[in-house]
C-alpha cells in the first residue's frame, strides 16, 4: 500500500513525530510505501527519510512562545487552515495515486475541520488516529463523530485501554490497542539481568508543587535500600520559581548515598539513551486523565523492557493484566517507603515474572498488531 502520513503539527523533540517515525517505520517494515504530506512552507524536526509531498493553504501554525490571548487567534487560524489542507488533501485523493491517508494525532477539533472540508468525501480511507478521549471531550467526540457516520470513506480509530463508547454504537469508531513506543535509534536490550546498584529513573519536567520529588527522595532513603539502589533525578525546572526550589532539594539532598541528578532537559536521543540505561522507570503522574488518555512514557518503559513504579491513576489496566512492576502510594509517603523497600527487596526474584510479563507486553502491544489495527 501507498499510505499518505498527513502531519499538521509541529513540535520540537515532541511526541508527534516519534509517533509519526513508529508508524512510518512499521510501513516500511511491512512492504508499504510512505508519503509524508506537510503543509506548504513547512519542516519538522525529524526526517523520515521519505518522500514529501506539501499541501496548500499556509504553513504550520507553531503555538511555541504565544501568550493566552495569541493562543487564541492561533488556534482559530490553525482550524482555518486545517479545512484548506484537507481540501489540499483531497485533491491528492482524488488522484488515487495513494491507497489511505493516515492523520496520527488527530482530535474532535480535525472532525470539525473536516466537515467544512471536501476531504469528507474522499474516494480512499482517510483514518484519523485519536490518543485516548477523555469525559470531558467526550461529549464533543461523540457529536463530531455521529456527523461523519454518511463519510462512507472517514475511519475514525482510537487508541485506549479502556470501553468507554459502548452506549454510543457509532459504526464509524473503532477503539485499538496503543502501541510499545521503541525509538529508532536504541538497540532495545529485552533480556532482563540483575546486578546493583538498581537503576530507578525519575525524569520529568519539574514544577513546584506538581510532583514531590523531596518526598519521594525521602520515602526512597527511609527505606533502607540506598546500597542496593540508586535513584537517578532528572533536574529540568519549568520555570524561574522552580529553578529556585529545584536548587533547593539538589543542595540538600546531592550527597546523599544513592542519590543523583541529571541537570537540563532531554530530548530525541539523549531522552531514550538515558530511559534504556534505568533499570525501572518511576513514574509518580496522579493527573486522572491517565485513566483515559494512554501514557506515552510509560509505553516507552515497556517497549525497552523497564519495570515500573507508578500510581493508581496511571494506566491501571496494564498492571491489573501484566506483573511489570507494582502501583505506590503518593499519598502517604511512609507507607510508599515500604513498598518501595518490597518492591527492591524482591526484584530478583522477580526478574524471570517481569521477564515473562514484558514479554507478553511487547507481543500484545507490538506495533505490527498496532499497524495492522490502523489500515484494516
Amino acid at each position: 500500500m501507498r499510505v499518505a502520513i498527513l502531519e499538521t503539527v509541529k513540535t520540537n523533540g515532541g511526541f508527534e513525530q516519534e509517533f509519526d517515525r513508529l508508524i512510518i517505520n512499521e510501513l516500511k517494515r511491512q512492504g508499504h510505501t510512505p508519503i509524508l504530506y506537510l503543509p506548504e512552507n513547512s519542516k519538522l524536526s525529524i526526517d523520515f527519510d521519505i518522500p514529501i509531498e506539501y499541501m496548500s493553504g499556509g504553513e504550520i501554525v507553531d503555538y511555541e512562545g504565544a501568550g493566552k490571548i495569541k493562543k487564541i487567534w492561533l488556534s482559530i487560524q490553525r482550524e482555518n487552515r486545517r479545512v484548506k489542507w484537507f481540501d489540499s488533501a483531497y485533491k491528492k485523493a482524488c488522484k488515487k495515486e495513494i491507497d489511505a491517508i493516515v492523520l496520527t494525532t488527530a482530535t474532535y477539533r480535525y472532525l470539525r475541520s473536516l466537515h467544512r472540508s471536501k476531504l469528507k468525501d474522499s474516494p480512499i480511507p482517510i483514518i484519523f488516529i485519536f490518543l485516548g478521549v477523555n469525559p470531558h471531550e467526550k461529549p464533543k467526540f461523540i457529536r463530531q463523530a455521529q456527523k461523519c457516520l454518511s463519510y462512507r470513506n472517514i475511519k475514525l480509530k482510537i487508541t485506549t485501554l479502556r470501553d468507554d463508547f459502548k452506549e454510543s454504537a457509532l459504526s464509524n469508531v473503532e477503539l485499538i490497542k496503543p502501541p510499545v513506543l521503541v525509538p529508532a535509534e536504541i538497540k532495545v536490550n529485552n533480556h532482563l539481568m540483575y546486578k546493583e546498584p538498581i537503576r530507578i529513573g525519575f525524569f520529568g519536567h519539574y514544577r513546584k508543587g506538581e510532583k514531590d520529588i523531596e518526598g519521594i527522595i525521602n520515602a526512597f532513603v527511609k527505606s533502607g535500600m540506598t546500597h542496593k539502589a540508586e535513584l537517578i533525578i532528572q533536574a529540568a525546572p519549568t520555570m524561574p520559581e522552580d529553578a529556585v526550589d529545584l536548587d533547593r532539594i539538589m543542595n540538600k539532598y546531592q550527597n546523599k548515598a544513592g542519590i543523583t541528578f541529571i541537570k537540563g532537559k532531554l530530548y530525541g536521543q539523549k531522552w531514550y539513551s538515558i530511559l534504556s540505561s534505568m533499570d525501572v522507570l518511576f513514574l509518580p503522574y496522579s493527573d486522572k486523565r491517565y485513566l483515559y488518555n494512554w501514557s506515552a512514557v510509560y509505553f516507552n518503559a515497556l517497549g525497552l523492557y523497564k519495570s515500573v513504579l507508578v500510581t493508581k491513576f496511571l494506566n491501571p489496566e496494564i498492571l491489573s493484566a501484566y506483573d511489570v512492576g507494582i502501583e505506590v502510594d503518593l499519598q502517604d509517603l511512609n507507607h510508599m517507603s515500604v513498598q518501595i523497600h518490597d518492591f527492591l527487596e524482591q526484584y530478583e526474584k522477580k526478574i524471570p515474572i517481569y521477564q515473562n510479563n514484558l514479554d507478553r507486553v511487547n507481543r500484545d502491544f507490538g506495533t505490527e498488531n498496532f499497524l495492522y489495527n490502523i489500515l484494516k
